[in-house]
C-alpha cells in the first residue's frame, strides 16, 4: 500500500491540513490558551468568511475591488442598532432588517454608480468605491456621532471554560447557514448558474441569452446582504462605531487574496485561515512580549495573518482556490451558450 503523492492533494485540502497542524502546534505550545485562541479565531473568521464571500461575488462579475464593502458592513451594524436599541426590537429582527436594507443599498449603488462606470477602466469604479466608503462613514458619523455604541445583547457565561459562549455559537451557526445558502444558490439554481456564467465571461453570457443586468443586480443584493449580516455579527462580538467595517476591511481583503480573488469558496477558506492565524499568532506575540523580546502586544496581531497572505502570494499567486477567470468554473458560459439558458427569475 502506497501513500498518495502530495502533488495530487488539492490545494484546498493542503490548506486545511496546514490549518489543523498550525492549531495543533499552538495547542501543544500554549496549552489551553492556544485552544481558546483557535476557537476565537473560528468565530472571528466566520465573520470574515461572510464579508469576503460577498466581496468575491461582486469582484467576480464587476472585476474591481469594492472598497466600500467594509462600510456596508458598518451600515448593517447601524441598521441593527436602530432596530435593536433605538426601536427596542429583537436582535433577530435587527439582523433581518440589516440583511434586507444593505441588500437594497447594494442594488442602489449598482444602478446609480457602478453601472454607469462599466465602459471605463476598472480603476474608475475602484476610486468611486473609495468615495462611497467615505460618504457612508461621514453620513453615519453625522447621524449617530462617532461615539461607541453597543447592541442590546446579553452575553451568557462561557461554555466549558474554553472562552466560547452561546452568542458566539449563534455567530457560527448564522455564518454556516449563510454559506450553505450561497453554495446551494451557486450550484443548483438558474440564477446561480447565470452568476457563474457572467463571472466566467460577461459578454458571452449576454449573447447566450442571460439578462446580465438582472444577474448583476442580484449579485449586488446578495453581496450587500452578506455584508449587512457580517456587520451585525461583528457588532455583537465587538461594538458599533462609524469605522467598524473599515478596520476589518484589510482582513477581508487578505481572506479574498489567500482564497483566490473572485472565488467565493476560496474566500470562505481564506476567511477561516485569517481568523485562526490572527488569534493564535497573537498568543505567540504575547508570549514574546512577556519574555521581553517584544514591547507592546495587541498591535502585532495582524502580522501573522498578513504573513500567511504574503506566503500564499509567493507560492500560489492566484490564491488557494483562485483561477484565471471568474468563479473558477472555466468555460461555463460557453457550455450554457451551447445548451441555451433561460433568463433567471427573481
Amino acid at each position: 500500500m502506497t501513500l498518495p503523492s502530495l502533488r495530487v492533494i488539492p490545494r484546498w485540502a493542503s490548506a486545511i491540513l496546514f490549518l489543523l497542524a498550525f492549531v495543533a502546534v499552538a495547542s501543544a505550545a500554549f496549552g489551553t490558551r492556544g485552544i481558546r485562541a483557535a476557537l476565537e479565531g473560528v468565530v472571528v473568521g466566520s465573520v470574515y468568511v461572510l464579508g469576503a464571500s460577498g466581496l468575491s461575488l461582486t469582484y467576480a462579475i464587476k472585476k474591481f475591488a469594492n472598497f466600500a464593502h467594509g462600510d456596508l458592513m458598518t451600515a448593517g451594524a447601524y441598521v441593527a442598532f436602530t432596530v435593536n436599541v433605538v426601536a427596542g426590537g429583537d436582535i433577530l429582527l435587527a439582523g433581518l432588517a440589516a440583511l434586507l436594507a444593505i441588500g437594497l443599498v447594494g442594488i442602489v449603488l449598482e444602478i446609480a454608480i457602478f453601472r454607469r462606470l462599466e465602459n471605463r477602466p476598472a480603476v474608475a469604479a475602484l476610486i468611486a468605491s473609495v468615495g462611497v466608503a467615505l460618504v457612508i462613514q461621514n453620513v453615519i458619523s453625522a447621524i449617530f456621532t462617532p461615539d461607541v455604541r453597543y447592541l442590546n445583547v446579553t452575553v451568557p457565561p462561557d461554555i466549558g471554560g474554553l472562552s466560547i459562549n452561546p452568542v458566539e455559537i449563534l455567530t457560527l451557526v448564522t455564518s454556516v447557514a449563510m454559506i450553505a445558502f450561497l453554495h446551494l444558490l451557486l450550484q443548483y439554481t438558474t440564477l446561480g448558474k447565470s452568476m457563474r456564467a457572467c463571472a466566467d465571461d460577461l459578454e458571452l453570457a449576454r449573447t447566450s441569452g442571460i439578462d446580465t443586468r438582472r444577474v448583476t443586480m442580484w449579485t449586488w443584493m446578495i453581496s450587500g446582504a452578506f455584508a449587512g449580516i457580517a456587520g451585525v455579527l461583528l457588532a455583537v462580538i465587538v461594538n458599533v462605531t462609524p469605522y467598524l467595517g473599515f478596520f476589518v476591511l484589510l482582513y477581508i481583503f487578505a481572506a479574498v487574496i489567500i482564497g483566490g480573488i473572485g472565488s467565493p469558496y476560496g474566500a470562505m477558506l481564506g476567511g477561516l485561515i485569517v481568523g485562526i492565524v490572527q488569534k493564535v499568532s497573537n498568543v505567540g506575540f504575547d508570549a514574546l512580549r512577556q519574555t521581553g523580546v517584544l514591547e507592546g502586544g495587541a498591535e502585532y496581531e495582524p502580522a501573522g495573518a498578513f504573513l500567511v497572505m504574503i506566503l500564499v502570494l509567493l507560492f500560489m499567486p492566484q490564491g488557494i482556490m483562485g483561477s484565471a477567470r471568474g468563479l473558477g468554473f472555466g468555460g461555463l458560459a460557453r457550455r450554457l451558450r451551447r445548451k441555451g439558458v433561460a433568463e433567471p427569475g427573481p
